[in-house]
């Protein structure tokens, strides 16, 4: 997946005034944005589809269709590896890429209970350590992002630095955030209470993207700042950003979202979203995507309140998938309270 460069207003980070904030984007970042030209595909794209919660076999498809999916995966993560760090220009990228697949792979293997398919040898995190100490440059940043995923998923012990390396880089290095919101979540597979810090503030950032992927990653670092910090963005404008905010919350068993995730079960909330702006929410699965996490954060908080509305969806909502949450979150409530549906 390719987009078209975001156009911002002000001055990019790093790249003059501003007094700087940390985190690695200064003032100018928080400035707003004027939105996408007409052409562009970024809400399509990117908007709607960061609504669904992240996790760890998320980021990595993202990443992977970010760059796109280049064959020649039969190589070991050893030799993808090294082609990465001494391969010609081309064969590095494309290296590179083969390695996110590979963690891919690795990571829907873990969902599963499964062995992974792609094992490491004794010395692998060693020799990605020293890939990361070899590679530098802005031409390398995409293998430096694949190295960091990868250390973050096999155990290294360097892993927090790396992926807060690519915090700081400037909106002229990664434009479309497309390093910046990988890192971000991958930093909250890490159990580090040094996360929630570094990802917070993000929060704040003009960027729809890494505002949507913060508050993404939040949901995996419990604490009473990152509650704080979510709740506060329940008021947002942005139904996309407001969304993540709640099923965020609903991951770390907060109810305050809940008003936010009846309000992503209704499709008369997208209907509206579109006709304001018709690049938005236009696909129908994105819609029904969006509805089921919806659906699913409703019966992860166990509010009794919420079941009425549940039991409409599941009585008479026209989309069969989203009907079947619905029965499901009502018969997990009612396992939960020692009752029974129907």
């Amino acid at each position: 997946m390719s987009d078209a460069p975001i156009e911002r207003g002000g001055e990019r980070a790093g790249e003059g005034g501003g007094e700087g904030i940390g985190n690695g984007f200064s003032e100018d970042d928080l400035r707003p944005e004027p939105p996408p030209p007409a052409s562009s595909p970024y809400r399509n794209l990117f908007v709607p589809l960061i609504v669904v919660p992240f996790l760890v076999i998320g980021v990595l498809v993202l990443v992977f269709v970010f760059f796109g999916a280049i064959r020649g995966r039969d190589a070991t993560l050893s030799e993808n590896l090294e082609r990465a760090v001494h391969g010609g220009s081309k064969e590095r990228e494309q290296a590179a890429v083969s390695l996110v697949a590979q963690a891919v792979e690795n990571s829907q293997a873990r969902a599963r209970g499964d062995p992974y398919p792609w094992k490491a040898s004794p010395s692998f995190v060693s020799d990605l350590q020293e890939a990361w100490r070899s590679t530098e440059g802005d031409d390398a940043l995409l293998i430096r992002l694949a190295l960091a995923q990868l250390s973050a998923q096999f155990g290294d012990p360097e892993a927090f630095e790396k992926l807060a390396w690519f915090l700081e880089l400037s909106n002229a290095q990664d434009p479309e955030g497309k390093l910046r919101g990988p890192a971000l979540v991958a930093l909250s597979w890490l159990g580090d209470p040094r996360a929630a810090e570094r990802v917070i503030p993000y929060l704040r950032h003009a960027d729809p993207y890494l505002r949507q992927s913060a508050a993404a990653a939040l949901q995996r670092l419990p604490g009473p700042a990152t509650v704080a910090a979510l709740r506060a963005a329940l008021d947002d404008p942005s139904l996309e950003f407001r969304g993540m905010a709640a099923i965020s919350l609903s991951h770390l068993g907060d109810p305050s979202g809940a008003a936010v995730l009846r309000e992503l079960v209704d499709p008369a909330t997208f209907a509206a979203e579109h006709e304001r702006d018709p690049r938005k929410w236009a696909g129908a699965e994105l819609i029904q995507q969006t509805r089921l996490q919806a659906v699913r954060a409703l019966a992860r908080l166990e509010r009794e309140e919420d079941r009425a509305l549940l039991r409409r969806v599941a009585d008479g909502d026209e989309d069969p998938a989203v009907r079947e949450a619905a029965m499901r979150a009502l018969e997990l409530g009612a396992r939960a309270g020692g009752g029974s549906e129907r």
